[in-house]
């Protein structure tokens, strides 16, 4: 177990002591367990450390942020490997195990969970682990004593370890910046007297309007070209911009050089912050979903996209509604669907006959004839009537390019959807 870090003020021999690094033990082990057991072992050491990783994301609540996956899963075939290596004679070097698992408790600690979910995670590692290296002794018919020391190796070394991260639990935090807090109050909707109390702690003119610029690259390393009337940080898995409609724009141009698209709110009144930044991580979803496409400069302006934003308010209640509207497709192939959703967007938006729409589609015009025949006998009277053009067209605009991006959706899906139309 590591010892706490001496104060400045404690001093031995006239020096100051140097802080011991992080560290874990592993009891060497006994001449019955041999390398080339271990060798056997190896490879089965990845399984476990998958199996493990994937019980504590699913089953721990705590630790099902998909952000923690990757960092759980390093932190687990790093201290799986050790013990091995440790089983195999190699000398125990863990500092950075024990780094890792202090990072973990430390983000726990950041989010705002308590205790219970390590102590969960730590049973389950502790029991997939145990139930593993059982099965290889029973396998290896090893002795009681290599079975005995596996069983006291493997709970010291597991008590270790969460002991590690109940000290990156209880370890003291930086405070947030307090810039970082004004541009979350403001992207949360927090009250208005707050709001003015943190800008006035550091010293930052609420401006009469703001934007707010939103980049899929949430690294601080983006930002580079500071600008002390922008207020910058992450939020919700993006780098966030806000401030003066100009000054945004003008560091969003940077960025948008080098860190792909940016999207930029249109002025609003401060207390609207919130709604400027929904509509901002809306519209960049919307560019990586290929809805909206992205101008060269890489700067995408939301109030350009409105129709979009509206159309896209709720993916999953528009969806509904449009695969009602246009629920004679969802009986064909995806590729097919795709391929008349398509023709019969085109040939409503424009009106034209079947040569113009071919030439547009650049397709054969005898397919395009084919295709309006086919929708005319799915859609009937619904084609001749106004109301109804107006509610095929909206919902084509919406769901066609969705269609044309996933052609292989397959007929299972397709079959659900018709069922689902049809019963309502």
């Amino acid at each position: 177990m590591s010892l706490p870090t001496p104060s400045p003020t404690q001093r031995v021999g006239g020096r100051l002591p140097q802080a011991r690094a992080p560290r874990l033990t592993i009891a060497a082990p006994p001449p019955s367990i041999t390398p080339e057991m271990v060798a056997i072992y190896r490879p089965r050491a990845v399984e476990l450390t998958r199996r493990i990783a994937e019980r504590i994301s699913c089953d721990v609540v705590g630790f099902r942020d998909p952000r923690l996956r990757d960092l759980i899963t390093e932190a687990i075939d790093s201290a799986v490997t050790l013990f091995v290596d440790a089983l195999a004679g190699a000398p125990v070097r863990g500092a950075s195990v024990a780094a890792a698992y202090r990072r973990l408790g430390s983000l726990e600690a950041e989010a705002g969970h308590d205790l219970d979910a390590m102590r969960a995670a730590h049973q389950i590692a502790t029991q997939e682990s145990w139930d593993d290296l059982r099965t290889l002794a029973r396998e290896l018919d090893l002795p009681l004593v290599a079975v005995d020391h596996l069983m006291h190796a493997l709970f010291d070394y597991q008590r270790q370890l969460l002991e590690h991260a109940l000290l990156g639990f209880g370890a003291p935090r930086r405070t947030p910046d307090a810039r970082l807090r004004l541009l979350t109050a403001l992207a949360t909707g927090a009250d208005d007297a707050d709001v003015r109390a943190l800008a006035q702690r550091v010293g930052w003119t609420i401006p009469d309007l703001v934007a707010v610029a939103v980049a899929g690259d949430p690294s601080p390393a983006a930002f580079t070209a500071p600008c002390g009337a922008v207020l910058v940080g992450t939020y919700d898995g993006a780098l966030v911009l806000l401030g003066a409609p100009d000054d945004v724009e003008q560091q969003a141009r940077v960025i948008a050089t080098s860190h792909g698209p940016v999207a930029i709110s249109w002025g609003v009144e401060p207390d609207a912050s919130a709604h400027a930044l929904r509509w901002g991580l809306q519209t960049l979803k919307l560019v990586a979903d290929r809805i909206i496409d992205a101008p060269g400069d890489g700067v995408v302006w939301c109030e350009a996209h409105q129709a979009e934003l509206c159309l896209h308010a709720d993916p999953v209640l528009r969806r509904c509604a449009d695969e009602q509207v246009l629920a004679p497709l969802l009986a064909e192939t995806p590729k097919r669907r795709a391929a008349l959703a398509e023709t019969m967007l085109v040939w409503l938006q424009t009106g034209h006959t079947a040569p113009a729409v071919a030439r547009l589609l650049k397709v054969h015009e005898q397919t395009v004839r084919s295709r309006l025949k086919h929708i005319k006998h799915l859609f009937g009277d619904r084609l001749d009537d106004p109301a109804e053009t107006v509610g095929l067209l909206t919902a084509l605009e919406s769901m066609t390019p969705r269609w044309l991006r996933e052609p292989d959706d397959g007929r299972r899906r397709t079959a659900v959807l018709v069922q689902s139309v049809r019963r309502r």
